[in-house]
């Protein structure tokens, strides 16, 4: 369903792990699935990984994630006279030059969101989130919109790929196939950030975040 659009920047594996020296949070967040849903036809193909950081208090585990996508350009939810404006300046400098968005902003286009787990047992369950809408605004996510089940659901509906958009549990649910598409990750396509991530793609740091801020929270 998505479009194939701009040069693919190559988003990392996961790093080799001595058996028995991963961090039992690492295990518990690699075994909660987390599925990304678009309802628009939007540029960019979806990264194979995302990549997640995390931080514990008592039973709270707050993770952030980092969802890849290979390309933000302005196609699907704007006229083609208003999107080719864009697309001009924001994606190509006149369809030559790497645009604006590369140069504020680094390669590739990376969304970020943060789920706040309860740790119970051996599972995690679902108390909240948080991410940006189109706008770059802050917004809250509830449970309801985020547990998929026994895992967690994201969800973009712009061409941006912001994953702000409420209701991503209900839509995965009850959409028909043909409405939206749905890339879900668990075990190794959940990874680690890495310092050299964040270099690579300018992501930034907590103290000074650059991209995906909801991420940084």
């Amino acid at each position: 369903m998505l479009l194939r659009a701009g040069a693919h920047e190559e988003w990392p594996g996961p790093e080799p792990i001595v058996a028995g020296e991963e961090p039992a949070d690492h295990t518990l967040i690699k075994a909660q699935r987390v599925c990304v849903l678009n309802t628009l036809d939007s540029a960019g193909d979806i990264g194979q990984k995302i990549a997640f950081r995390s931080q514990r208090a008592g039973d709270e585990l707050r993770v952030s994630y980092f969802v890849h996508w290979s390309t933000e350009r302005p196609w699907g939810d704007r006229s083609p006279i208003e999107a080719l404006a864009i697309d001009s300046v924001y994606s190509h400098f006149f369809f030559f030059l790497p645009g604006l968005r590369y140069l504020m902003h680094g390669p590739s286009d990376i969304e970020g969101a943060t789920v706040i787990y309860r740790v119970e047992g051996e599972r995690l369950s679902v108390v909240e989130g948080f991410a940006d809408d189109d706008s770059h605004t802050p917004v809250t996510l509830r449970e309801e919109d985020l547990r998929d089940g026994d895992g967690t659901a994201l969800m973009t509906s712009v061409w941006s790929h912001q994953l702000g958009t409420p209701g991503a549990a209900r839509a995965a649910a009850e959409s028909p196939p043909e409405t939206l598409s749905r890339r879900c990750y668990q075990g190794a396509d959940l990874i680690p950030l890495t310092p050299s991530i964040a270099e690579r793609f300018w992501l930034g740091t907590p103290d000074a975040p650059r991209r995906a801020r909801p991420a940084w929270r």
